[in-house]
């Protein structure tokens, strides 16, 4: 078995998007006359579906109970159409994963990203920072499936022409976790995001990692490289 491929989570594993989102749900929050969520809250966030991202924001936002499904697709569209505008806005890779990406390119590596975020807002940002490293970008559209369901990772294993022992999932959550066992790939966990490690480790992931370049020894050391 050698790794062919990593599919990369997105928000808190290749980058601090928390800031970005803080930022865009608080100006959607304040337009429909709702009180801004803190930083703490919006971490909470980050392991929903769109679905449920947007239910739960209106809830902390001090929506009541029994309008939140009335304004979610409105509220949503308003939250996409500022995100859309600039998603890069206060934005930053996490360190080291750029160089890791050029790195595991050069080995020979795919990349692709695997993620719960609206695809066209998630390859605009892949776009801006790594167009040429990150070859596929599986974000959500209408007919896709949301990670940790069975099924979330059939469009990427499909397009791969591999097969899953050789695809490396990559990811800071739980639901990359269950993402991995729904689905049946191995898994890297990641400590830089935004999920305690003790978490992480309850799922028992193949591999762990503190920075990203020790993602490269892994790989070496699978492919016999």
């Amino acid at each position: 078995m050698s790794y062919k491929m990593c599919a990369w989570d997105l928000d808190g594993t290749l980058f601090h998007t928390l800031p970005t989102l803080h930022y865009y749900d608080n100006l959607a929050l304040e337009h429909f006359g709702f009180q801004p969520i803190s930083y703490e809250q919006g971490v909470t966030l980050i392991k929903f579906s769109i679905h449920d991202y947007y239910r739960e924001l209106l809830k902390m936002g001090g929506c009541p109970q029994e309008r939140v499904d009335e304004l979610a697709e409105e509220f949503m569209q308003y939250d996409y159409q500022l995100y859309m505008e600039d998603p890069t806005l206060h934005l930053d890779p996490f360190p080291g994963i750029g160089e890791t990406l050029q790195a595991l390119h050069d080995m020979g590596i795919r990349n692709v990203v695997l993620s719960n975020k609206f695809e066209d807002v998630s390859a605009k940002i892949v776009s801006h920072y790594f167009e040429n490293l990150i070859e596929a970008v599986y974000g959500q559209i209408t007919s896709s499936v949301p990670k940790p369901k069975v099924g979330s990772t059939d469009r990427m294993l499909e397009a791969s022409g591999l097969i899953r022992d050789e695809i490396l999932i990559i990811g800071d959550t739980e639901v990359d976790m269950l993402t991995a066992k729904n689905n049946r790939f191995p898994v890297c966990a990641v400590t830089w995001g935004y999920q305690d490690t003790d978490v992480l480790k309850r799922y028992e992931p193949d591999h762990l990692i503190d920075e990203p370049s020790q993602l490269l020894t892994i790989i070496k050391e699978i492919n016999h490289v």
